[in-house]
């Protein structure tokens, strides 16, 4: 059997389906849905992935789907993902099939995503004689802050459906990279992300009489300083992180000191350590600020989405496949990581992964209300996702450089 497959010819056969998988991707933006209530986006994606002979597996995570085509020669089990959901978001786009669901818009690319997955399903049951071993392509619900990356796990996507390596996508909109691009890294590819809460109580009382007080904003205006100066002045230079402040509240009247004040924000960090030093470090400065004023500082932490590790041996062979596909000059290894998160780093942290960026062009960056995305790239990131579906089945099973421990994430 042939494995080898020119890219030219699924770049010219993602082209002569371009029609449809754009028609399918406007299909989903004009009826978006938000985490776990995916129920449209699924059933066509089920009805597609069956008309093109795939086995189709329903219900994963609740609204999650499989397709699996088995190849016409042995070869390892492998997946491409693409998520589902959109966002509470109202769509300034004007397009003619802009969302019909108020307060809900596709502004992050995942009915991108669902469309060249399925565009890649057409393609590679069209050269099945190139697959070798089994290609699972899973829609994924819940990306979008809810987390469906890790119920699938923990539910046992990969023991009951094994696979030794898995890759996901995203569009990438707006400034930072050209149209075109293919943009990857090896180690950590995106932050971990955590949402922190300060909460000070004090004493309230007449704002004519503040010796009778302990007023909580003086403790806040400090905090605000002594957080942010947490990344610069408490960690070591060479440790990554981003402490940002979202939200500060405090009072209801202009005559009143308040008794509780409290501010809140985001972490963004690159290693399990200095996500935990961050959150040392919160808890120690609330405490310690507000003490000192004579209040009292707590603060809560909830965990975000952890670092996405990528597989070090993969993602060099996925470079290189980049390099034939998309061409050198359009590959991008970056220097640094994403500061934005996934929960794609639940599923690369139960079997070696890959994810890249695909840069899409665009005046405007993913989560605004008027972004959008350029649509020939669709067509193109189809013919992609079949070649690597393809010249994948060529790795081995275990790819030797590192060892997964497939944990169960709580």
């Amino acid at each position: 059997m042939d494995q080898r497959v020119d890219p030219a010819e699924l770049r010219a056969h993602g082209a002569a389906i371009a029609d449809d998988i754009i028609g399918l991707r406007r299909t989903i933006h004009r009826h978006p849905e938000l985490a776990f209530e995916e129920r449209k986006t699924a059933d066509l994606a089920a009805r597609t992935l069956d008309e093109a002979g795939f086995e189709v597996v329903r219900g994963l995570a609740g609204t999650g789907v499989l397709g699996i085509l088995r190849g016409a020669a042995e070869g390892p089990s492998r997946g491409l993902r693409a998520d589902m959901d959109a966002l509470p978001l109202t769509e300034e786009t004007g397009l003619s099939f802009a969302s019909s669901e108020p307060g809900i818009m596709h502004a992050c690319g995942h009915d991108g995503h669902v469309a060249s997955l399925l565009g890649a399903a057409r393609i590679l049951a069209d050269h099945r004689e190139h697959v070798r071993g089994t290609v699972c392509l899973l829609f994924q619900p819940a990306e979008e802050g809810a987390g469906g990356a890790k119920r699938l796990v923990r539910e046992g996507l990969f023991r009951d459906f094994p696979m030794d390596f898995l890759f996901g996508h995203h569009l990438w909109t707006g400034p930072g990279f050209p149209k075109g691009s293919f943009v990857t890294r090896k180690g950590i590819m995106t932050a971990a992300s955590d949402r922190f809460e300060i909460s000070i109580t004090g004493r309230g009382g007449h704002a004519s009489l503040p010796q009778y007080t302990l007023d909580p904003l003086p403790v806040l205006a400090d905090l605000i300083h002594a957080v942010y100066a947490i990344p610069s002045r408490r960690l070591d230079p060479f440790d990554q992180a981003v402490v940002s402040i979202g939200r500060v509240a405090a009072g209801e009247a202009e005559n009143v000191i308040p008794q509780e004040a409290t501010l809140a924000g985001s972490i963004r960090t690159f290693s399990p350590g200095v996500q935990q030093e961050v959150h040392r470090l919160l808890a120690e400065t609330a405490e310690e600020i507000s003490a000192a004023r004579g209040c009292t500082g707590t603060c809560s932490v909830r965990r975000g989405y952890p670092c996405l590790q990528q597989d070090e041996g993969l993602t060099t062979a996925v470079l290189r496949l980049a390099e034939a596909f998309w061409g050198k000059d359009q590959v991008i290894e970056k220097e640094t990581p994403f500061t934005g998160s996934e929960d794609f780093s639940y599923l690369a942290g139960a079997v070696p992964a890959c994810f890249a960026m695909i840069g899409c062009g665009g005046e405007y960056g993913l989560h605004s209300p008027k972004m959008e995305l350029d649509e020939e790239m669709l067509p193109l990131l189809s013919a992609w996702e079949a070649y690597l579906a393809i010249e994948s089945g060529a790795l081995p099973s275990t790819d030797g450089t590192e060892e997964k421990k497939k944990e169960v994430p709580q």
